[in-house]
């Protein structure tokens, strides 16, 4: 496991064990976005061309250190200023002719893991404000959409590689490499499911689309992971269900498709209500 890598899953689980969001609404943060040619300035690649995994590492880790300084600085999704600058952040990955050997499989998932760290470093920046008063709720929805997706199909072919040595043992590059996505998928679902509590962050339409995009892909990654790792995240979502009572119905929607495939117990204990204080006795 890279450094960089080390980091990430490190600064996710800080993330996931920070103190529930309070019930004030945050406020949407202000657009002090730069463009395209002052991020060039600053050393991002220009977006007018398709980047490569090298390009996006360069371009997050250069926006790493802009937030530090001014998270408000950082692409915004509907900007006039910066709009295609965060598109190429979280623009779908090349495709690749489709891997039918072990060697193919091989190439692309090393071709696709130099996308998994920075688009998971991607996610963290527009999450981090979460702690203060405003929030992203647009490029946060975008960019973890981005982290699950590029985790699903690294998954995805982990599992066809292992597929074609069924009746051999694993050599040691796929036990070392399907050991960090799995690591890495399981850590990014926790992610998204801990964001998606954070109901004071988005507005509705955004958390809804939120909503789907987990509907859609959690139940796929589910699928893909080894069922040892299930019952640590169905406990987790259960943990955030029952914190989140005004939410329950969503959060049973998604419980019941990450479930339909066997994927943990059908059904989980309903948010406790509070209980009433007792008038006292005169």
């Amino acid at each position: 496991m890279t450094a960089s890598l080390r980091l990430w899953l490190a600064t996710m689980l800080l993330l996931l064990l920070a103190p529930p969001a309070l019930a004030e609404p945050l406020m949407v943060a202000a657009d002090h976005s730069l463009t395209a040619a002052q991020y060039a300035e600053k050393g991002l690649p220009l977006p007018n061309r398709p980047w490569d995994d090298d390009d996006l590492r360069h371009a997050v880790g250069i926006l790493q250190k802009l937030a530090a300084e001014d998270p408000l600085k950082l692409p915004r999704r509907e900007s006039a200023a910066s709009g295609a600058v965060f598109a190429r952040l979280v623009a779908p990955l090349p495709l690749a002719k489709d891997a039918t050997t072990t060697d193919d499989l091989r190439a692309r998932i090393a071709d696709l893991s130099g996308y998994a760290q920075p688009r998971g470093a991607l996610a963290l920046l527009y999450a981090k404000p979460l702690a203060g008063d405003f929030f992203f709720d647009a490029e946060l929805v975008e960019a973890t959409r981005v982290a699950l997706d590029v985790n699903l199909q690294l998954l995805q072919l982990i599992n066809r590689a292992r597929g074609l040595r069924e009746n051999t043992a694993a050599p040691q590059w796929l036990q070392r490499e399907a050991g960090q996505v799995v690591y890495g998928a399981a850590l990014t679902i926790r992610g998204a499911l801990f964001i998606h509590a954070a109901r004071r962050a988005f507005r509705p339409e955004w958390r809804d689309r939120l909503a789907g995009d987990l509907q859609k892909l959690v139940p796929a990654l589910m699928a893909q992971l080894p069922e040892t790792t299930h019952a640590e995240i169905l406990a987790h979502l259960h943990g955030l269900m029952l914190e989140d009572p005004k939410g329950y119905a969503d959060w049973q929607q998604l419980q019941q498709l990450m479930t339909f495939a066997g994927h943990g117990p059908p059904a989980f204990a309903k948010p406790r209500k509070a209980k009433r204080a007792h008038p006292k006795k005169k």
